[in-house]
């Protein structure tokens, strides 16, 4: 792709990110986002064909981003320790921009299913392949599945969390907490009654 068009792309992409501060995709018009980038309708025509494209290509870059850390975690079938866990996960944590409102949208499910479900594709894929790489004992089909879900809707949860802004965005201290809950579970935080 040429740089006049990666620059023209850029500009769409910020000038949607921009009109999501004061208003929901769904009021959001081409028109608008062409003004607001400088660009003309022909040329977004000529990028996207429709506001939801700039979503997609906004989430793909994001996961593309992530893909090569988690391909460098699975490359490495040792048993992931404590410190290596949580080194993934803030590293991991590092690639959110807590004030990505594409990111935000796509996530929420209210940009459509297509970006939501390639970000749920790449959790889901990894933890499966982490898992299979990692089980001491063999597991059915239907337990590797409830496992994959688990993990890729935990993490899924925290990223839409710090998303919207409901977890503070730390991730060295939320990559200790979240890699202490993956290995230690949470009964220490749950008063057992006694008998």
């Amino acid at each position: 792709m040429d740089a006049r068009r990666l620059k023209s792309r850029a500009k769409l992409r910020e000038a949607l990110s921009e009109l999501l501060q004061n208003q929901p995709l769904e009021e959001i018009s081409i028109e608008q986002i062409t003004e607001r980038a400088g660009v003309t309708r022909p040329t977004f025509y000529s990028n996207y064909e429709s506001r939801q494209d700039i979503i997609n290509e906004h989430v793909k870059q994001w996961i593309d981003k992530r893909q090569s850390l988690f391909d460098d975690y699975l490359a490495d079938a040792q048993p992931p320790g404590h410190e290596r866990l949580r080194s993934l996960i803030e590293h991991m944590l590092l690639t959110i921009d807590p004030n990505d409102l594409i990111l935000r949208l796509a996530l929420s499910g209210r940009a459509g299913d297509v970006a939501l479900q390639m970000v749920r594709n790449q959790h889901t894929d990894f933890f499966r392949r982490r898992a299979e790489q990692g089980l001491t004992k063999p597991v059915t089909p239907e337990q590797l599945h409830l496992i994959t879900t688990f993990y890729s809707s935990a993490t899924m949860g925290v990223i839409v969390e710090i998303l919207n802004k409901r977890l503070p965005y730390d991730p060295a201290t939320l990559a200790e907490q979240v890699s202490a809950m993956i290995y230690q579970g949470i009964q220490h935080l749950i008063a057992v009654p006694t008998e």
